[in-house]
């Protein structure tokens, strides 16, 4: 009997431990999976957040450039092909050099009626063939191109051999065919003779 007893009871303490092991076992197991999903959860509703904001305001990241100051430009001054308007306080000379009698008189007329103050009509000498409008001063170089524009003249030069503002010599180029406005000269003037006009010989 004693014998007996003894064989069972052993087996019985077997049993049981195997049993604890097992549960133990599969509450580990299970804490394990809890954790995974805890973290894949976290790792979702992070991702939606950063794709959230993104979508919500996608320029957010985009550096804003950062400010210009613009300067005022720069008031342009006229060039002698801007320069349009005629400034009827110049006084323009007007000489025949070309030997064609009356050649100054069809320039001068041609002058005065564009709105310039008249100054001398006359003759002149000079070993050049091409007509040319001279300035005295560099500030009329605009006004000299003006009235070269309007007589169809295509030589303008600055001299300090002339008296008056802007004086026009007529040689033997365009002497005979007479006044020719280029295109975009400007239109006659209202303006009447003033009486200014000088004569020197055969003009």
């Amino acid at each position: 009997m004693n014998d007996d007893l003894d064989d069972v009871q052993p087996g019985r303490r077997s049993g049981a431990h195997r049993q604890e092991a097992t549960a133990r076992s599969n509450m580990g197991a299970i804490a394990l999976v809890i954790v995974i999903a805890l973290v894949a959860v976290l790792l979702v509703v992070a991702a939606i957040n950063i794709i959230t904001s993104s979508m919500r305001d996608p320029e957010s990241n985009v550096a804003e450039p950062a400010p210009t100051t613009s300067s005022a430009p720069a008031t342009p001054t006229p060039t002698e092909s801007e320069v349009s308007v005629v400034d009827s306080s110049l006084e323009v000379d007007v000489l025949n050099a070309s030997g064609v009698s009356g050649a100054a008189k069809k320039f001068s007329e041609a002058v005065e009626k564009k709105g310039w103050k008249l100054g001398t009509v006359g003759n002149h000498s000079t070993s050049r063939s091409d007509s040319v409008v001279y300035y005295a001063e560099e500030s009329n170089a605009a006004q000299a191109k003006l009235v070269a524009d309007s007589l169809g003249i295509e030589a303008t030069e600055q001299s300090g051999d002339f008296t008056s503002d802007l004086t026009v010599v007529i040689c033997s180029d365009i002497a005979r065919r007479g006044p020719e406005p280029a295109a975009g000269a400007p239109s006659e003037s209202s303006s009447q003779d003033t009486g200014e006009t000088s004569g020197l010989g055969e003009q």
